[in-house]
């Protein structure tokens, strides 16, 4: 996993307050995100610029990751809160576990179960409609490992 550098982030977390957030809600995080929780917990990059690269969907998107959610509650926008507004609300598909924002407040999602897990998506929420789930053609893949994701990270160019 590359190192980043870091404009600021969030009070370090432990092992448990990442099992308590899973117990709670009966999800599995997959183990390298829960290593950039611990590392960091959230926070702004400055790398931070990426492309998605999904295959079946026509043009890329280039976008910034504005801040990866912390999992701690000093923040008012935190994993807890994305969580809860998008998934169980249903906004966005069950399997995507919101992880950042971009400048215009799509969302960067991870998938936590099914064949693609792991995989790091980015969710157009322009397009969303307050009375059904965010539709598949506006859910474009970035990378197929949190890993990758963060490899492909750089800097915005001036």
């Amino acid at each position: 996993m590359k190192n980043l550098d870091y404009e600021y982030s969030f009070n370090i977390i432990g092992f448990q307050d990442i099992k308590d957030f899973e117990n709670k809600h009966s999800i599995q995080l997959p183990n390298e995100y829960k290593q950039f929780l611990m590392f960091k917990n959230g926070g702004r990059t400055e790398q931070r610029r990426f492309t998605t690269n999904d295959a079946t969907k026509k043009g890329k998107i280039t976008s910034s990751v504005s801040m990866f959610f912390p999992l701690s509650k000093e923040n008012e926008v935190n994993i807890e809160e994305k969580f809860e507004g998008y998934n169980l609300t249903r906004i966005v598909p069950s399997n995507l576990f919101p992880i950042a924002l971009d400048p215009v407040q799509g969302l960067i999602c991870l998938s936590i179960e099914g064949e693609d897990e792991g995989s790091v998506y980015h969710c157009d929420m322009d397009y969303f409609d307050e009375d059904n789930e965010l539709r598949k053609e506006y859910i474009r893949l970035i990378s197929k490992s949190f890993t990758e994701f963060l490899d492909g990270l750089s800097i915005p160019a001036e």
